[in-house]
């Protein structure tokens, strides 16, 4: 009985196995490419559709295409055998690649690109994928593939549904959405209520028309990306305005797919709404001071006063001292501000004030430094270093002055979520314009936010006149 038993398992197995196979291509290879492999499945769901999965596996360093592939390179293809009927193609929101000025689409590392046929298949899916794959040279593949579709598999259709988690969205990243055109150019203008932290866009082709790299610009909530354009032979580009455009507009792990008609761009956009800059330099130097009224850098006045309050022997020289060191710290951070900027020019990042407090790590250390301030202030503890530490904390950089020199830059850093008169035009000249200007505008805000430092630096007699310490202090402490 058990002998008949495993003869019969036998046969199922066999009868099984081949059916298994057929649900998938397997792992293809061609000898012509052995930097990718490429592997197609098909299922047929419940509702009698037949969906297909095509996952491709690329060597460290290879990449494939998205369907607009960009300045260079080819999209994948399949050319069906027999009498298929229409398949629809899904793409995942793809990546960027910019190798020497050429900006290119597509993917890295692995992409499952899943896709759905509409209407009746043959019981056999036949045909020959045709796969560009670039490194340091571009391979372009063709892998010849037969698959019979399995029936509700459901290890299938949780792939297939992960597949379609990484396709964009049609609606929910933007609040509005505008594309227009003007001789030269694409303007793409965004708004997003939840703001920008790291947008990009992917445009789609169209017929005698090269899209350059986009220039991302943020204020506020809103995302405003230009677009050079030239024909396919790199000249003028025909009139846009009207035509038909599908673009994927992308934030982190988010993406919508969208198909706009093109209008015309509007006249005054982020890029060229112009100031005379010497206007914007006072604009820059006036909401440089205010920002030392703003409730961001409130705490940091309040422990410079407090300092200067637990001196007994306050010398001119000595506070003179503090306070250029202070002006220092903040002057060095809008260095180093406009460093960082530049550098997400450079790799084309949007650019935003304050864009480090998008981060909600950044902001839960931020809320916490803050509250241990608030209860350092308010005398609930205090920090108490060991002697030997102190006293080298107390001479490093000369007689303690890199510790006001951090106060000057935590300062800085507490600034750059504050919005404040003039600064918010200053700011959004600077981000958008030349390297030289956007370093000027940035030394701008800092001479501007240090003046009242500077002032006590030049007249340290406005620091003496305070009271001597007392009782008063604790009151003060807590006011702070």
């Amino acid at each position: 009985m058990m002998i008949l038993f495993r003869r019969i398992l036998f046969c199922l197995l066999w009868l099984w196995l081949p059916v298994s196979w057929a649900a998938e291509s397997g792992w293809l290879r061609s000898p012509d490419n052995d930097h990718a492999s490429i592997r197609l499945r098909a299922d047929t769901s419940a509702n009698g559709e037949t969906r297909l999965l095509l996952d491709v596996k690329l060597e460290n360093g290879w990449k494939t295409y998205w369907r607009a592939p960009g300045e260079g390179g080819v999209a994948p293809s399949i050319a069906w055998k027999g009498d298929m009927p229409e398949v629809s193609w899904f793409w995942p929101t793809p990546s960027r690649f910019d190798v020497a000025n050429i900006t290119t689409q597509g993917y890295h590392d692995e992409v499952t690109f899943p896709m759905i046929v509409r209407g009746t298949p043959p019981a056999t899916l036949s045909g020959v994928l045709t796969l560009s794959t670039c490194s340091n040279v571009c391979l372009l593949t063709d892998y010849p593939f037969s698959v019979t579709p399995t029936v509700q598999n459901a290890d299938f259709a949780h792939d297939y549904a992960r597949a379609m988690g990484k396709v964009p969205l049609r609606s929910g990243l933007t609040d509005s959405l505008d594309v227009g055109y003007r001789p030269g150019e694409l303007v793409v203008t965004a708004t997003r209520a939840a703001g920008w932290s790291s947008p990009w866009l992917y445009l789609d082709t169209i017929d005698d028309v090269d899209f350059a790299k986009p220039r991302l610009r943020v204020e506020g909530d809103r995302l405003q990306a230009t677009v050079p354009v030239t024909d396919s032979w790199g000249e003028k580009a025909p009139d846009l305005r009207n035509k038909s455009l599908t673009l994927v507009l992308a934030d982190g792990a988010i993406a919508q797919e969208s198909t706009q008609t093109i209008g015309a761009a509007p006249a005054q956009t982020l890029d060229n709404a112009a100031l005379p800059f010497w206007q914007v330099v006072m604009m820059a130097l006036i909401g440089g001071l205010i920002l030392n009224l703003m409730p961001c850098v409130l705490p940091v006045l309040g422990m410079k006063l407090g300092s200067i309050l637990l001196v007994e022997e306050k010398s001119r020289s000595h506070i003179r001292r503090q306070f250029l060191a202070s002006v220092a710290g903040i002057i060095a951070s809008f260095m180093a501000l406009a460093a960082f900027m530049t550098l997400l020019r450079l790799s084309n990042h949007a650019l935003a004030w304050g864009v480090q407090f998008q981060n909600a790590w950044f902001i839960g250390f931020m809320a916490l430094v803050m509250l241990l301030f608030s209860a350092s202030l308010f005398g609930l503890f205090e920090f108490r270093l060991p002697s030997s530490m102190t006293t080298k904390l107390a001479t490093y950089g000369g007689n303690g002055m890199s510790g006001h020199f951090w106060q000057g830059a935590f300062a800085t850093l507490l600034a750059t979520p504050c919005s404040a008169p003039f600064l918010g035009t200053a700011v959004a000249v600077a981000l958008t314009a030349s390297l030289p200007t956007l370093w000027g505008l940035f030394l701008a805000l800092g001479l501007g936010m240090s003046a009242p430092w500077l002032l006590v630096a030049i007249r340290p007699g406005l620091a003496l006149r305070l009271p001597r310490p007392g009782r008063w202090m604790n009151v003060l402490r807590r006011i702070l």
